[in-house]
């Protein structure tokens, strides 16, 4: 084979990789849309409810219809939805409202887990373009360092643990690296349990009306952000600077 052959085969198989990630981004895109307009019809119901103390009763009833065997699919399902479609926003406070802060914690990390698991399968079976259909492009490099770091399993319970770092994100990279199955499912998925909590504690006070923790919660939540903010990119950093230096 020469090298003018060579050249013809890569720039096919970058045009095979190119549709790929297009139909991948489209049917994202109509899956996202479809999500969104469902979710806006059903939200408007609730908007027209919060007008008047006989409509929050009504719709407080309603949530409580929503506590049994088929509120607990739907929402395990819209959490686990979260995870792979990242512009959804989160529903952990959500569960807390609906479910309490300890099974609502307990719903929203199995959705999670569930999420997860469907990006490993998806990426494994599709490979890079699936993860560069989801994931920009600066994500992607700023990332790159988890595809060859040893010790990844610490990197990556310290990576979890950060507010601010796009767990969803790094879900996507993971199965590119050389981390088992096992590691990253029993060890590094725990971590997301703090801020999951933080925010079905959050949920469920607001529900009972006790607003001393809801502050208390809206404070931790608020320092731990700012730190996050404030410092996640020089951790990111450091660790990039630590595998150079090896």
């Amino acid at each position: 084979m020469n090298e003018e052959q060579e050249k013809e085969i890569l720039n096919e198989a970058k045009i095979q990789t190119a549709r790929h990630k297009k139909k991948i981004q489209i049917i994202s895109l109509v899956a996202i849309i479809a999500v969104i307009a469902m979710a806006t019809v059903a939200c408007i119901p609730l908007i027209k409810a919060l007008h008047s103390k006989a409509g929050i009763a009504a719709l407080e009833r309603k949530l409580d219809n929503y506590s049994g065997i088929v509120g607990v699919l739907i929402f395990t399902f819209i959490q686990a939805l979260q995870v792979v479609i990242a512009v959804i926003p989160p529903v952990q406070v959500v569960g807390g409202v609906l479910f309490g802060w300890f099974w609502g914690g307990l719903l929203s990390f199995l959705g999670t887990l569930l999420g997860t698991m469907a990006i490993f399968v998806l990426v494994k079976k599709f490979g890079r373009p699936i993860v560069e259909a989801f994931v920009d492009e600066k994500q992607l490099k700023k990332f790159k360092f988890l595809q060859n770091e040893k010790n990844l399993t610490v990197i990556l319970i310290i990576l979890y643990l950060i507010p601010g770092i796009p767990k969803d994100v790094i879900s996507y990279i993971v199965p590119l690296t050389p981390i088992s199955k096992k590691d990253f499912f029993y060890y590094v998925m725990p971590c997301r349990l703090p801020a999951i909590m933080l925010s079905t504690i959050l949920g469920s006070n607001v529900k009972s009306g006790n607003f001393t923790v809801v502050l208390v919660v809206l404070g931790v939540a608020l320092v731990a952000g700012i730190v996050g903010f404030l410092f996640k990119d020089v951790i990111v950093n450091k660790m990039k600077q630590h595998k150079k230096n090896k």
